[in-house]
């Protein structure tokens, strides 16, 4: 039987083990204490762990040794969240500036290609490339332009909104008028920030702008819309060398006034305004309503001008010199019931038809009168509800039974009438020529009217007025041997060539004065 061989000794093993591991760290430190084993060393660690080469930065962000993620997150902090660029401009031969964030402008930093770009330095490439971009990185550093982004909107708004700041607004040429004479004083250009321009710069030279932080921006010039008031100073000397005479007329009492408005408060009014035509002389309407408001409050308490109504149309006729009357209105009044008063009675003293007065007083009882109950009474306005016209008025006499016509003042004409009836009686008060109607017809008195001018409501949809001697449908005349004596329904009769000739002369708007 063969013997087993004896085992290897242990110890000679051991040595051998020793030996090698010796032989291995010996060589890995030669490698590593020799410059080229260094490199080859660095190379192997960064390409195996996918980091940046040594010396790889974009403007000050040192990007050496980090992964892509991790350059990013630098790159979005040092660039995106903490960049600033110092905006300039210049104002009267010295720059002023304001810091910007780079958002602001509408630039940024597009984080994850520049740090993929930061990482293209020494990988991908031959093995010969990218040692000698390694060596050459750490030796003297890679600067890595950034992958700039532009967001035009951003930028603008960012433009605007620092011009709404710093922008110097320009002065138009201006008008002084103090007591009654005319100075000018002259425009001056303001300036801006020209954002189109500014836009294109920032568009073209973004990563100029981003990795140098600073901005000159370019302003232009803002011409005042009012450049010259020379024109305008003239016509405003013209207006106010001339007086200007301001007419108003109350229909009611039939009263003429006449203000003369000195051009120390003429020129109060006047303004310098623009418009798509250009500079113009322009009447500061604030003014002339407060002033018709003072005329107002001097006619008393029971009259004033509707200011809402004139001012628009008196600021016109001063701007063009033109004649001008106002119409003074009246306010509502009152009325203390006494004993014995009837509503018909009381719509004949104040010259107002019942139903308005029933109109006016919603809660009125007309068949329950009390002594001491106080009336709303309309205003006579509401009875002139057309433009007055101020140099024509017909005048009626009740009592008399007469018609006069005047104009401008002088008496024209006269005439004898027949006005209502007891039962139906002609109402007093200031009425006003609203219709023409060549033969109206009266159904319920079977009337026709020749020449018919209505002048007022007897009540809703009943129209009374002025007209010649009436006829029945059968043609038969009525009341022409009568005329000087009530005869009417309500109506006011005339002769049948007055009534013609007064139909043709009175135009709508012109007043009715009919007294008791």
């Amino acid at each position: 039987m063969q013997k087993p061989a004896s085992p290897a000794n242990p110890v000679a093993i051991t040595i051998s083990r020793r030996a090698y591991i010796f032989l291995i760290g010996a060589t890995l430190l030669a490698v590593l204490l020799c410059p080229l084993g260094l490199l080859l060393a660095d190379y192997a660690y960064l390409q195996l762990f996918e980091r940046i080469v040594p010396g790889v930065r974009v403007g000050k962000t040192e990007l050496g040794g980090k992964s892509v993620y991790q350059a990013a997150t630098w790159l979005n902090k040092d660039w995106n969240m903490e960049g600033k660029i110092a905006v300039g401009w210049v104002v009267n031969d010295a720059i002023q500036s304001e810091y910007f964030s780079p958002r602001q402008l509408g630039l940024g930093v597009d984080v994850v290609k520049t740090a993929r770009d930061a990482y293209g330095v020494g990988h991908g490439q031959s093995l010969t490339s990218e040692i000698s971009q390694l060596v050459r990185s750490t030796l003297y550093g890679w600067e890595v332009a950034p992958a700039v982004t532009f967001d035009l909107q951003a930028a603008r708004s960012g433009l605007e909104s620092l011009a709404t700041r710093i922008s110097i607004p320009p002065q138009n040429a201006g008008l002084q008028i103090e007591g009654g004479k005319v100075s000018t004083t002259p425009s001056v250009p303001g300036t801006t920030i020209d954002i189109e321009t500014a836009l294109t710069h920032i568009a073209s030279d973004s990563t100029t702008i981003l990795t140098e932080g600073y901005l000159l921006l370019p302003l232009k010039g803002v011409p005042p819309a009012i450049a010259d008031v020379s024109a305008i100073a003239a016509e405003a000397e013209k207006l106010l060398d001339t007086p200007l005479h301001l007419k108003g007329y109350d229909p009611v009492t039939d009263e003429s006034f006449d203000w003369l408005v000195n051009p120390a408060i003429l020129g109060g009014w006047l303004k310098v305004a623009t418009d798509a035509d250009g500079p113009h002389l322009e009447v500061n309407k604030d003014r002339l309503d407060l002033y018709l408001s003072e005329l107002g409050k001097g006619l008393g308490s029971e009259r004033f001008v509707d200011t809402a109504r004139y001012t628009p149309s008196l600021a016109e006729a001063v701007l063009h010199q033109s004649p001008f009357t106002l119409i003074v209105n009246h306010t509502p009044s009152s009325y203390l019931v006494k004993s014995g008063d009837t509503l018909l009675r009381i719509a004949w003293n104040v010259g107002i038809p019942f139903w308005r007065i029933d109109a006016a007083n919603p809660e009125l009882d007309p068949d329950k009168l009390n002594a001491g109950q106080q009336l709303i009474i309309p205003s006579k306005d509401d009875l002139l509800p057309l433009p007055v016209i101020p140099n024509k008025r017909i005048v009626i006499s009740i009592s008399r039974q007469r018609l006069w016509t005047t104009q401008d003042g002088q008496l024209r004409s006269e005439h004898l009438i027949s006005t209502g009836v007891d039962r139906s009686p002609t109402q007093p008060g200031i009425f006003q020529v609203q219709t023409h109607e060549l033969t109206a017809y009266a159904s319920v008195w079977d009337l026709y009217m020749p020449h018919f001018l209505g002048i007022y409501e007897a009540w809703p949809g009943f129209m009374n007025g002025i007209h010649g001697l009436p006829t029945l449908s059968n043609g038969v005349r009525l009341w022409e041997s009568i005329l000087g004596r009530p005869a009417s329904f309500g109506c006011i009769i005339l002769d049948l060539q007055a009534a013609q000739d007064l139909y043709f002369w009175a135009e709508d708007g012109v007043v009715v004065e009919i007294q008791p």
